[in-house]
């Protein structure tokens, strides 16, 4: 199935699905680790870092539909997303620009939506605010398809910052 026909709640229903399968097989051992699935022929990587349980399963699925959540951890956010060709944006650059935007941003934005999630299209610099980070992030790339996008949390220096690209090549997780 081609990754236009996915919706993000199909992908998250599918990768949790694929975890419940396979939940015997990596808790408790892994708690705490990021499970990161592509929901297409099922196949997974485990890391402490997201991004490079996802590397690594994208060097075996270069066109992979993947969904990432945090072992054993009821709090995680999951993703579903697809990760495809490398951006010509590496990781500093989506992070460098992003946190310029953020800045300027920061006296509209913070006092009415601190603690929110804020996702940026650094080429459009068009954001979205959530309370949920994959509401923000999926809102941000239904008006933009290709966007390059960088997400923090508003407010709070310790949130995690995602930096990639749709079809998602670069994927940067700054904690």
């Amino acid at each position: 199935m081609p990754y236009s026909d996915y919706t993000p709640e199909t992908i998250v229903a599918r990768g949790n699905a694929i975890y419940q399968q396979r939940r015997r097989e990596v808790e408790p051992q892994h708690n705490g680790k990021f499970w990161v699935v592509d929901i297409d022929t099922g196949d997974y990587e485990i890391d402490d870092k997201d991004f490079v349980a996802a590397s690594r399963l994208r060097v075996k699925h270069p066109n992979l539909v993947i969904y990432c959540t945090r072992i054993g951890c009821r709090t995680a956010n999951p993703l579903g997303f697809r990760l495809s060709v490398l951006t010509e944006y590496d990781s500093e650059t989506v992070v460098t620009r992003g946190k310029t935007i953020y800045k300027r941003l920061q006296n509209k934005i913070e006092p009415h939506h601190k603690g929110e999630f804020l996702a940026i299209d650094i080429k459009t610099e068009d954001y979205e605010i959530s309370g949920r980070s994959i509401v923000a992030l999926n809102r941000l790339l239904i008006k933009h398809p290709d966007a390059v996008i960088y997400m923090v949390r508003i407010g709070h220096r310790a949130a995690h910052q995602l930096g990639f690209r749709s079809p998602y090549g670069t994927l940067a997780n700054k904690v």
